[in-house]
This record gives structure tokens, C-alpha cells and sequence, in this order.
């Protein structure tokens, strides 16, 4: 690419990015001001701030219910330099980095991180990895009595945590491994993972295949084979995650 072009070309994207530190900044004063009264409205412009974070002081300020004057008078900054530094128009030095950590009780690479809130998902009983077996289970209104497993980025409300026990899902969670299953997402979608129950009250974890459907073993252990459930089958909920040791 000629000299000339690629100047023309980092000039257009230094005008955009400024551009768009600016809008931010608009926006983000606006709400601060309360000149978008239409809730509606205010949810999208929120939304739109918080989708493409230039920090996490923002974040971590509305966590504790603060406006951006209440984090101001703690640092003993202004109202106009926590705006400009959330929209990264002013520097994040290492100054600010120790006072703002300081009084938003973080430390101080959260304030520049991919850190995500973790929240306790309840532990309610184990999941066999194998063919359907009677699964040890809990009631819900039981499950603030059970272990607890801490995990970022789920929900709490839909979200409960079993323990692997067999080998035939092993290159997925081995056993002894804890999945998380989210209740809410019921739908059957090809090659995603599910804890599923039969009539009888038995659950398994598995692969869902679609064409035909079946349950598919992932497994090191070849006696393992696929499932074709005969009649009704229960889903209890797709698996999002697995967390094991090393």
C-alpha cells in the first residue's frame, strides 16, 4: 500500500475513533444531566455505553448506585474529568488508575479488565455421564441449603450446577467435574450439550444430534454408544459451561 493511502487511512480512523469518543461522551453527559427523559430511550443509550466499554469505571461506579459527580467528590475530581475519562477522552494514568480504584473499593486492574461479577450458583446433586440413571436431586426451595460453586457471566435465576459421575462425556467434563445447566434454554439445538430425563425420572448428560435425534457419548471409552431415546424425552436444561481441576 503506497505511503500516502495508508496516512489517508490512519487519518480516517484516528477522525472516526475521536468522533465516536466524542458521541460517547454526549451521550453519556446527557443521561448524566437527565435530558433523555423517554425510559425507552434512556435504556438504549445506556445499553449502547455498556456494550462497548472503554473501561470499567462506569461499570463498576453504577454497580454501587453512583453518579458520576458521587465518584467525582470522592476522588476529588470533577463531574466533567470521570466523564471524559469513561469515554477515554481524558488518560487513564496510573494517578487515576490508585485514587478511583481506591474509592470504588476495587483494585486497580478491574478498572481495565474483562472482569466479570461472579455470582454462587447452588450445587443440587450429581448427572450421570453414562446411559439414564435415577440422578440424586434437590427441590428448589432446598437449594440455598446445598454447596455452592462460584462462576462469572450466568445467571443465577435459571442456572444451577450438577456433578459428573461416569466417563462416557469425559473429553468434555470429566468425571468429578461440576456443569452448570441453565434451565432456561430448553430448545434442542444440534451439537450443543444437555442434561436430558426420560419418563421415569432418569437423567443423563449428553450431545444433542438432530438428523436423526439422538444423544451422542464424547467420551475416550468406546463402549460407550449413542442414545435413541425411545418416547418422551425432558430437557432439562442446556449445559453452559464445565469447570474441573487440572
Amino acid at each position: 500500500m503506497p505511503n500516502d493511502e495508508r496516512t489517508k487511512r490512519i487519518k480516517a480512523l484516528k477522525d472516526a475513533t475521536e468522533e465516536y469518543r466524542d458521541s460517547r461522551e454526549e451521550i453519556a453527559d446527557r443521561l448524566e444531566h437527565g435530558e433523555i427523559p423517554n425510559p425507552e430511550d434512556r435504556e438504549f443509550y445506556e445499553n449502547l455505553l455498556d456494550r462497548a466499554p472503554v473501561n470499567n469505571i462506569r461499570k463498576l461506579r453504577k454497580l454501587r448506585g453512583w453518579s458520576q459527580g458521587e465518584l467525582a467528590e470522592r476522588v476529588s475530581g470533577t463531574t466533567s474529568q470521570i466523564s471524559r475519562l469513561e469515554n477515554g477522552n481524558l488518560q487513564l494514568t496510573m494517578k487515576w488508575l490508585e485514587t478511583i480504584s481506591n474509592a470504588l473499593n476495587c483494585k486497580p486492574y478491574q478498572l481495565i479488565s474483562n472482569v466479570q461479577e461472579t455470582v454462587k450458583i447452588p450445587i443440587i446433586g450429581w448427572v450421570s455421564a453414562g446411559a439414564f440413571t435415577n440422578s440424586e436431586t434437590v427441590a428448589i426451595e432446598e437449594m440455598s441449603y446445598h454447596d455452592t460453586i462460584e462462576c462469572a457471566g450466568v445467571d443465577p435465576n435459571s442456572c444451577f450446577a450438577l456433578r459428573i459421575n461416569g466417563d462416557s462425556m469425559n473429553l468434555i467434563a470429566p468425571e468429578g467435574s461440576t456443569i452448570i445447566v441453565d434451565v432456561s434454554r430448553k430448545d434442542p439445538v444440534d451439537k450443543k450439550f444437555y442434561v436430558v430425563a426420560n419418563n421415569g425420572g432418569e437423567a443423563t448428560f449428553k450431545q444433542f444430534k438432530s438428523d436423526p435425534p439422538r444423544l451422542e457419548p464424547c467420551s475416550t471409552n468406546p463402549q460407550h454408544e449413542t442414545l435413541f431415546p425411545q418416547g418422551e424425552i425432558l430437557i432439562v436444561g442446556r449445559v453452559i459451561r464445565v469447570i474441573h481441576d487440572l
